[in-house]
């Protein structure tokens, strides 16, 4: 695959959804999250995502010009009304306003309503580590993890993440799904014919997916703990915010993308300077992850902690670029080119 300039895509993409009647600063939210998830290593959130998220807007799934609304009278705490636009649009804007409610109340939290896939969970848990906050982000998703010892999924891979700030540009990124692997691994073992091991997934008699047949649903992390965190994730967001169970979502690639999914998320910010010293903070967290990557490995390879191999891709691909399929090109065929990009739309940033 032939590698691109991380400013030049981000550029390409504004371009492109600017053209599409997106206005500025949501084209900019989605640039930043896409752009952000590819130089980090998880292409599968990344910029192939573009195009799947023009698809929602051009069919009506999500509004290419949303009216977010706000619920509630608590300083700390509402509910936030999405309006359908796409999710990473409604995760930047969400996140904004707890991050400015924490940095007044010391800790907030918001519910948000009636949004769409929002892509990778830890870049708006980030963005309040950017504030000098600690993020907690979770989002529901529509069902395909079965309960421990079940064989109908009832939760979906249902993502949780949280993010802290450490010295300079050092912090605590985790993110996870709640089921034992991605959907879209499975889907690729299978589809290489290759096998899948025991414990991740069924079949769709409800068997384990070790022993053949076709992708049923996933299994839970760790049993009866992941399937009660992917429980706690819908009771924060969807009950909180009057949305659907996992169970009565919609799949995410199903066509026509025509009605709004209605998918829910959770956000909290953490003032950290209302519990410590904020520096005192940092020093001590980036003294607990140093415990961590210096301790004792069990075999060749580092003792790593959550958001290290990311950040070990990111300063590779920002000197190399980041790499595209032909058909992450073609859909922004045209837009590559460095000069129409700022002869086209001069107010889009080159640097």
């Amino acid at each position: 695959m032939r590698r691109y300039d991380a400013e030049v895509v981000h550029a390409a993409m504004v371009a492109l959804m600017r053209d599409r009647g997106i206005s500025a600063a949501h084209a900019a939210d989605v640039a930043d999250a896409l752009v952000d998830a590819s130089l980090r290593g998880i292409d599968t959130h990344g910029v192939r995502l573009l195009d799947f998220y023009l698809k929602e807007i051009e069919g009506g799934r999500a509004k290419k010009q949303p009216s977010f609304r706000i619920h509630g009278d608590y300083p700390a705490a509402a509910l936030f009304d999405a309006d359908d636009a796409l999710g990473v649009v409604a995760g930047a804007a969400a996140m904004r306003e707890v991050i400015g409610r924490a940095r007044k109340a010391g800790i907030a939290a918001l519910a948000v309503s009636r949004s769409n896939h929002f892509g990778r969970a830890d870049y708006f848990a980030r963005m309040a580590a950017a504030a000098g906050q600690i993020g907690l982000v979770f989002s529901n998703s529509d069902a395909l993890v079965v309960p421990f010892g079940g064989v109908v999924p009832l939760n979906g891979t249902n993502p949780l993440a949280m993010a802290a700030p450490g010295l300079d540009d050092d912090g605590f990124y985790l993110d996870m799904a709640t089921s034992q692997t991605a959907y879209s691994r499975v889907l690729l073992a299978l589809r290489h014919g290759l096998p899948v091991e025991p414990g991740l997934a069924t079949n769709q008699e409800g068997q384990d997916l070790s022993h053949g047949g076709d992708l049923g649903a996933l299994q839970p992390l760790g049993g009866i703990k992941g399937q009660g965190l992917g429980m706690m994730i819908q009771i924060l967001c969807a009950l909180l915010s009057n949305m659907p169970f996992d169970a009565e979502l919609s799949n995410l690639y199903r066509e026509p993308y025509d009605t709004p999914r209605q998918i829910s998320h959770f956000m909290v910010a953490i003032e950290v300077a209302a519990f410590v010293d904020p520096a005192v903070f940092r020093a001590r967290l980036s003294e607990l992850l140093a415990q961590f990557r210096q301790s004792q490995p069990a075999g060749a390879a580092p003792v790593r902690v959550p958001g290290d191999p990311e950040r070990e891709v990111e300063a590779d691909r920002r000197r190399t670029g980041i790499p595209l399929a032909e058909e992450d090109v073609a859909v922004l065929s045209g837009y590559l080119a460095v000069e129409r990009v700022a002869a086209d739309h001069p107010d889009v940033a080159m640097t």
